[in-house]
């Protein structure tokens, strides 16, 4: 999934209309890449070589390395970042041989999500999906008005995804931003009448209002 297009996001609109679009988008292709990861990179000096350069994987991704249970995959990436790290070690005390070495693995640390391949390729991924977005959504063709109406029918951009949406492109389409406040009206409008019924001691229905509240505030990153 290196390459988005307008057709790519147009089947992503189209296939996901219970929960943010771009986030089910993240979910499926960091699995492909934890796949093309295990069968194919995992073995080639070329990868290896970025991996010890980023100083591994940031916290959340090397749990979700660890989660696919492929032990081989683990112990070749991890047993030479272990000796960089134990190099570091030896290393702290020579002030002079530390300032020479500035890169992650060199320094020791944790990566962090400045670092991390795949927090670096998620974030490629988000750029272009909404730049897509925004730049086919902006002018009035059969497939701007295609893309308009997948969104529409749809859940709509979780809130981190819109605000980065945001402050990528200050001009935005009219109709995504009007749809936007409208998801924003109605979630805020439907959590402040659970609320009340609460207060007055009615029953509430099992599908809480604060259950949509969350997901759309925090995203709903899943394959």
């Amino acid at each position: 999934m290196a390459h988005i297009d307008f057709h790519v996001v147009l089947d992503v609109l189209q296939a996901h209309h219970d929960g943010c679009p771009l986030c089910r988008f993240l979910g499926t292709a960091e699995g492909q890449y934890y796949q093309s990861l295990l069968y194919s990179w995992v073995g080639t000096e070329g990868f290896q070589d970025r991996f010890l350069a980023a100083n591994g994987f940031c916290r959340t991704h090397a749990r979700r390395l660890g989660e696919c249970g492929d032990g081989v995959a683990v112990s070749m990436l991890y047993a030479p970042l272990l000796v960089h790290r134990r190099r570091w070690l030896s290393l702290r005390g020579r002030r002079n041989l530390f300032r020479r070495r500035r890169s992650p693995a060199d320094q020791g640390r944790h990566a962090g999500t400045d670092a991390c391949l795949l927090c670096k390729q998620r974030r490629q991924w988000e750029e272009s999906f909404l730049g897509n977005l925004v730049r086919h959504g902006s002018v009035q063709t059969p497939e701007g008005q295609a893309l308009q109406q997948a969104y529409t029918a749809g859940w709509g951009l979780c809130f981190p995804h819109y605000r980065q949406l945001r402050s990528a492109h200050p001009t935005v389409p009219h109709w995504l931003q009007q749809f936007q406040d409208t998801r924003m009206d109605d979630i805020a409008g439907e959590v402040e009448s659970y609320l009340a019924a609460l207060q007055e001691g009615r029953r509430v229905e099992s599908g809480a209002p604060w259950k949509e509240l969350l997901r759309f505030m925090e995203g709903t990153d899943q394959g």
